[in-house]
């Protein structure tokens, strides 16, 4: 970023930096080099404060943070957020500068009006309450959604009304093992008491049990009334009769 840090620096930030995620940390860096205003190496507070790990405890982002992370420039309409109601209200404050190429005005009303509103929520106690906003640049909403869940800020339900169907197994693998693996095998937490032979199949079907032999030769579908010659109709009627009268003398005692 300007400067060529020597080696007994750079050790120092990986010991201050270690307890931060990897992903997060990636992301910390990146808005360094978007935002850090001087040609140096940030300090280590400053990265700290873009990875969100010294923020307090309701979850809020610093201004400095809550403005790095908000869309800009040619971005402004690809990039996906997951954004506190304070954040969403500063942004509002502040677009029409955007939108006119004024960003250090837009800095600045951000982070006036941001400032108010975290004040003013931090001193009633409100919760943070988190919303999307969906960007067009599909894998950037992915990477956002997947962090929102993993820090517990929207839920994964609530996350997977924004994935397109059939880009759930990408967003699958984003996550941790237990919530991935239930994405990436159609997990069903209840299978429906369907009857007989069907319901034994459609059960297996839903669980990914199907009998490799079965998948390849599936049993031929039963026959309507309506594709019966009249024979093989007959036929049916005195099969069943019979099977009726075998019952009944079974019942009565009978052996015969």
């Amino acid at each position: 970023m300007g400067d060529d840090p020597s080696t007994e620096r750079l050790l120092v930030y990986a010991e201050d930096l270690c307890d931060i995620p990897e992903g997060r940390l990636a992301r910390a860096f990146l808005r360094a080099r978007r935002e850090y205003e001087y040609l140096k190496l940030p300090p280590v507070a400053f990265i700290r404060r873009m990875a969100g790990v010294d923020a307090p405890a309701d979850g809020r982002p610093g201004p400095e943070e809550a403005w790095a992370r908000m869309p800009k420039g040619e971005r402004a309409e690809e990039d996906s957020i997951v954004w506190c109601e304070e954040e969403r209200s500063a942004y509002g404050a502040c677009r029409g500068l955007l939108l006119n190429g004024d960003q250090i005005g837009a800095r600045m009303a951000f982070k006036e009006r941001y400032e108010k509103e975290l004040a003013e929520a931090r001193r009633q106690g409100r919760p943070a309450q988190w919303t999307v906003s969906m960007g067009y640049d599909i894998e950037h909403r992915l990477t956002t959604l997947s962090t929102a869940v993993q820090e517990r800020r929207v839920s994964l339900e609530n996350a997977l009304e924004f994935v397109p169907g059939e880009r759930r197994n990408d967003f699958a693998r984003m996550l941790p093992s237990a919530e991935a693996n239930a994405l990436l095998t159609g997990k069903v937490e209840k299978v429906p008491n369907l009857p007989g032979l069907g319901g034994i199949l459609a059960k297996m079907r839903m669980e990914g049990t199907v009998p490799e032999e079965l998948k390849a030769n599936p049993l031929p579908l039963r026959k309507t009334s309506s594709d019966r010659s009249p024979d093989e109709s007959r036929a049916l009627r005195e099969k069943a009769d019979a099977q009726k009268e075998f019952l009944k003398r079974s019942r009565n005692g009978s052996g015969e």
